[in-house]
């Protein structure tokens, strides 16, 4: 059996010099390509934040080292490092990189190194 071509009876010749992309379109498959990558925040039960609040304050107590899962722009992330404090909604973590401060409401699960 024959493979069609472009001169082949049938074919679609009038498309088939439209096969580039436009900036424009590759810019919204990529944005659709990350929407779906997009996660949702865990809701948390009450003893995982409980669990959570215990290990943070003997994280601080006896200053060990955490990483700290949080849920940011539809985003899971981690940061390792030290928990300075606990103020005003939010932690401090003294990362490698320096101080990152997390909204409390974002953390999704803290464990000791």
């Amino acid at each position: 059996m024959m493979k069609a071509n472009k001169l082949t009876h049938g074919s679609n010749l009038l498309w088939e010099s439209s096969r580039m992309m436009l900036p424009e379109h590759k810019e919204v498959i990529n944005q659709h390509l990350e929407a779906k990558k997009d996660v949702k925040k865990p809701i948390l039960s009450e003893d995982q934040l409980e669990e959570m609040e215990r290990t943070m304050q003997e994280a601080m107590e006896f200053d060990k080292k955490v990483d700290v899962v949080f849920h940011h722009n539809k985003r899971m992330h981690t940061v390792e490092g030290f928990i300075l404090k606990a103020v005003e909604g939010r932690i401090e973590v003294d990362a490698s990189d320096g101080i990152d401060f997390i909204k409390i409401k974002n953390v999704v699960d803290i464990s000791i190194q």
